[in-house]
Formats: structure tokens, C-alpha cells, sequence
């Protein structure tokens, strides 16, 4: 059986490699991407990460829908899955050095998210949208995940996302800030997303001081706010994905 995700070595840089067409994240998602985590820092030779994605189409299309409505899926595992969530992405803002997304396709609800708590965001211009489509599936933001994005997004021009659903290009996104620099091409993002991700020789330890003082207040939500969120809104996410048509 294929990897979800794979991970390969390139001189000091790591590539996470994501396998499957949309990307979705579910358990086994999470899982594989800990387990990557783990071995980069293991591996004292490594001083940057890049987050791509194998499919020409997507980068990642955020929470799989499909597993969290199976009907074994109760509302304890939905939300034990939320809350892994918020786990991973804690871990994204605190890590001990960069991680880079080369978003190489469409980048859509958590998968945006994902890409948020990503130190630095590159895009290509000929392929992708990128889109948080909430307010039209019915799935909620957990709490943490504002400030997430708001380290990456304006404000205003979240607040105009988030309530419209809409979808923008690469174009849009370096204009606000959100992405460094636009790409033409597939081939171009990787060779350019490589070669700024190999220019990081930096310590690890003032890289997680550093982030986690940045990032204080997604931390400090994720304890205070996310699990008595996740409790609730799982019961309703159940209820939602299991009505009788």
C-alpha cells in the first residue's frame, strides 16, 4: 500500500510529499505526517521542510468528509480527529525550523489551513485555487484555527474568504501577502521553493523560542478554547453528516 505521504531528503532540506489526488486529512493522514515529523527531527542534518503535493491537481482539500460520515465514525472519534488536528498544527507552529508549503494545486478548507501554519507560502500562478469553503460544507473553524490564519492572512481580507467562500489565485494571495512569490509552473515552484528552503543553516532552539513566543496566542487557544469547542461541535458534525435525506 502506497504512502500517503512520502519523504524524501535533499542535501538539508526534507520534502513531505503528499500522494493522493485530494490529500485529505483523516487519521491515517495525521498519523503518516507525525511520523515524518518525527524522523526530520531525528535527523540533526536537516535545517528546513518542504510541504508539496505529488497530484498535478491538488494540494490538499482539507478534512475527508467521506471517512468522518461513515456511520461507525461516532462523535467521540470526530472529535478525538479535531483534536488531533489542532495537535498537529500546534506542533507546525512551534517546530524547530521552517516549513515551507509549495502549493502546486488547489489548497482548500483545512487544507488552507494547513498551509497558514506553514512558516512561508509559494504558489503557482498556471494551476489552483486556493479557498476556505466553510461557510458553504458546514464545518466550522475551531477556535485556534484564526489566529492560525491570521499569521498568514490580513484580517480583512480573511474576513471576505472565510464569508464568501470564494476562491482566488496565486495572484491574489502574493497581493495580500499571504504567498511570497508566484510561480509559473510546477517545475518552477519546486526548483525555487528548494532553493530558498536550502539558505536555512539556523539553530534549532532559538527556531522553536522564537515561534512559540510568536506564536503564543494559537497556543494559548488551543489549550483555553479548542477542546470544549471540539466536545460540542462534534455532536453537531455528527448530527449534520447523518441526517436522513
Amino acid at each position: 500500500m502506497a504512502n500517503l505521504i512520502d519523504l524524501t531528503v535533499k542535501n538539508s532540506v526534507a520534502v513531505l510529499t503528499m500522494n493522493t489526488a485530494e490529500n485529505r486529512h483523516n487519521p491515517a493522514f495525521l498519523a503518516e505526517f507525525n511520523l515524518h515529523l518525527d524522523h526530520i527531527e531525528a535527523d540533526k542534518s536537516i535545517h528546513s521542510v518542504v510541504l508539496t503535493s505529488a497530484s498535478d491537481k491538488s494540494w490538499s482539500l482539507g478534512i475527508d468528509l467521506e471517512w468522518m460520515a461513515n456511520p461507525s465514525i461516532l462523535p467521540a472519534a470526530i472529535s478525538d480527529f479535531m483534536l488531533q488536528i489542532t495537535q498537529l498544527l500546534q506542533r507546525i507552529v512551534t517546530f524547530p525550523m521552517p516549513i515551507i508549503a509549495a502549493l502546486n494545486g488547489h489548497t482548500y478548507g483545512n487544507g488552507a489551513v494547513l498551509a497558514c501554519a506553514c512558516d512561508f507560502r509559494f504558489m503557482k500562478s498556471d494551476k489552483g485555487f486556493f479557498c476556505f469553503p466553510e461557510v458553504d460544507v458546514l464545518v466550522p473553524f475551531v477556535p485556534s484555527m484564526f489566529p492560525i490564519i491570521n499569521k498568514a492572512i490580513p484580517q480583512t481580507f480573511f474576513n471576505r474568504l472565510a464569508m464568501t467562500g470564494e476562491r482566488v489565485g496565486a495572484q491574489q494571495l502574493f497581493e495580500n501577502n499571504v504567498i511570497e512569490a508566484v510561480f509559473s509552473n510546477s517545475d518552477e515552484l519546486q526548483a525555487g521553493v528548494l532553493e530558498f528552503a536550502a539558505q536555512f543553516n539556523k539553530n534549532r532552539w532559538i527556531y522553536a523560542q522564537n515561534k512559540s513566543q510568536m506564536n503564543k496566542h494559537i497556543l494559548q487557544t488551543i489549550k483555553e478554547e479548542d477542546p470544549a469547542f471540539i466536545d460540542n461541535v462534534s455532536k453537531m458534525l455528527y448530527k449534520n453528516l447523518h441526517k436522513t435525506k
